[in-house]
């Protein structure tokens, strides 16, 4: 149970998981998270939530939040790096994956425009 603090004001925001933009109210708490919960006036989602949309408030704390691009080091342990030498890899592995699942099933992209 998140424990909140009754001077803090709750804010109404929206989720920024998917592109339905669920309307959600968050209240700060004591610990440097939010206490979160559907917004019951919002006509996308009338209070409820997905599962992801209910932990939002988990994701506030930033002691174990990956706050910059990580790339694992031939030592094995994992080393801070841009976002273009992170990114490089992937990239370039996506068209011999694009290759090898387009004769077995279509691809398909969703985009929420989230960030």
């Amino acid at each position: 149970m998140t424990m909140v603090d009754p001077a803090l004001r709750t804010t109404r925001t929206t989720c920024p998981y998917c592109g339905v933009g669920c309307g959600v109210l968050a209240t700060p708490d004591v610990n440097g998270g939010a206490a979160i919960s559907g917004d019951p006036e919002h006509p996308a989602n009338f209070g409820r939530l997905c599962s992801k949309g209910s932990a939002l408030g988990e994701t506030l704390r930033t002691e174990e939040r990956l706050l910059y691009p990580m790339i694992r080091c031939s030592k094995g342990n994992m080393e801070r790096c841009g976002l273009e030498r992170r990114a490089r890899p992937c990239g370039a592995s996506l068209p011999a994956h694009y290759r090898a699942w387009t004769a077995r099933m279509p691809w398909r992209f969703y985009l929420s425009g989230s960030c």
